[in-house]
């Protein structure tokens, strides 16, 4: 341990036992006495406090660390602490309620396919559909909302690119954890106090490309960059990896759009949006629901535009909430929607010869239909029939409500049991008379009972 970081440990006292509590992920200080953690995805308010002159010293002492100016001029820190931790750091006046800081903790040990599968939050056929995506170079975003695991899940599906290719990441503040042997690695900076020296991500997105990459993975695309990359992947850079903030597969698109227009360039709109329709491949969308679980609620292809020039995406696996548990646990499944992708063809040419149709049949698992999912250019709210009900004729939409109610419920007994389960594997029988430990004096027996 360093001088300085000793010293930053010291200014952070008060939340101490949270920073180095792993099962918390971000600290969010609110103010000298409104200090909240996130604990597994959920929210609490913690018991800490900072007096205001020790939490002011604390964000300062954070800009002295990473060798950045924090001060009425400058108001506001964005940076990276050693340990990969990020930070944002906002001064009074400008936050009314005191000096703001959110740290959001970085964790050494790397997630992968199989913890995802663990936890839930997709399914073995996803994962090898992403997989043969990531085999066939399609260019790949992974969206969704703030705190929803979007660069966890670009962590994971990097981790699937082959080891001999040459890849190079491009990030606003070094978060990817990748495995294999020819990475290079780039790192925006910001201008210094003078408005000199900075090094935006789209000067570093124009190095890449005269690097001779393989793969480009961008942490987070949320500027004019946007446009280079869209151009990158049109012209011979496939397999490309990035993330960006939308909630949708379609809002992905669109965000990705407005970020074009960021760049300055001068195109028509229409041309814009073929760009970008032409460049993105394929769609993962990942969001935190509100029991605090992550999933991965859609993969979708990118469709060519129609002729009214609007986007137009498929779903081909979606996560359907059902119910909630009785601890208030979000109760749901993932199913394909019978929709196979366009790349399936070449995928099975590349060594993935499952990828048939049943594979996207939710029949083939035994599971309901989604009874909604994108499939054009807007949600079709439908029970979708499987392979099988198609040969038969679509049946009366009965059929599948009374099908969803006895899936409903048997997704309740299930947890039901799984809680049961673990309520019996965690009581401990006592024992009335223990042995003693080796080496120890054996308990005297004890006295008769007087008469």
């Amino acid at each position: 341990m360093t001088m300085y970081t000793e010293s930053l440990r010291a200014f952070l006292k008060p939340v101490l036992p949270y920073l180095d509590d792993e099962s918390v992920s971000e600290i969010m200080i609110n103010g000298p006495t409104d200090i909240w953690i996130e604990r597994k995805g959920l929210l609490t308010r913690t018991d800490a406090s900072f007096t205001e002159e020790g939490l002011l010293g604390a964000a300062r002492n954070m800009a002295q660390f990473v060798g950045r100016v924090l001060n009425e001029e400058r108001p506001r820190l964005d940076a990276r602490l050693p340990d990969g931790s990020r930070i944002h750091v906002v001064l009074p006046p400008i936050a009314r309620k005191g000096t703001t800081i959110s740290i959001r903790k970085f964790f050494k040990e790397k997630l992968t396919v199989q913890s995802l599968l663990k936890f839930g939050s997709l399914t073995p056929q996803m994962a090898r559909l992403i997989e043969a995506g990531i085999a066939t170079k399609l260019n790949m975003l992974v969206s969704g909302g703030t705190g929803s695991g979007k660069t966890t899940l670009l962590n994971i599906v990097s981790s699937l690119i082959p080891d001999e290719e040459r890849i190079l990441t491009i990030e606003d503040s070094a978060e990817l954890q990748l495995n294999q042997t020819h990475v290079v690695a780039f790192e925006s900076r910001p201008p210094d106090k003078f408005g000199k020296g900075g090094v935006d991500m789209g000067d570093l997105l124009h190095s890449a490309l005269r690097l001779r990459p393989d793969r480009i993975v961008v942490g987070e695309v949320r500027g004019g960059e946007a446009f280079h990359l869209m151009q990158a992947m049109n012209t011979g850079h496939g397999g490309s990896l990035a993330t960006t903030h939308a909630n949708t597969p379609t809002d992905t698109l669109r965000r990705i759009e407005s970020l074009c227009l960021m760049s300055g360039v001068e195109l028509p709109m229409v041309a814009i949006r073929a760009q970008v329709a032409s460049a993105i491949n394929f769609i993962i969308c990942c969001e935190r629901l509100h029991d605090g679980s992550r999933k991965t609620i859609a993969l979708s292809e990118v469709l060519p535009l129609n002729e009214k020039g609007d986007y137009r995406t498929q779903d081909i696996f979606v996560f359907t909430p059902v119910a909630k548990d009785d601890d208030g646990h979000i109760l749901g499944y993932h199913a394909p929607t019978g929709i196979v992708p366009s790349f399936v063809s070449k995928a099975r040419a590349y060594g993935f010869p499952d990828l048939d149709e049943t594979f996207f049949d939710p029949a083939t698992y035994g599971l309901p239909p989604p009874p909604t999912f994108l499939a054009g250019s807007a949600y079709n709210v439908r029970w979708a029939p499987s392979l099988k009900h198609r040969e038969e004729g679509r049946p009366d939409p009965s059929h599948f409500k009374q099908e969803w109610a006895d899936f409903e419920e048997k997704l309740k007994q299930q947890a039901r049991e799984a809680k049961a389960a673990k309520a019996s594997a965690q009581v401990q029988v006592p024992v009335s008379h223990p042995a003693p430990p080796s080496g120890a004096r054996p308990r005297p027996p004890e006295p008769p009972a007087r008469s």
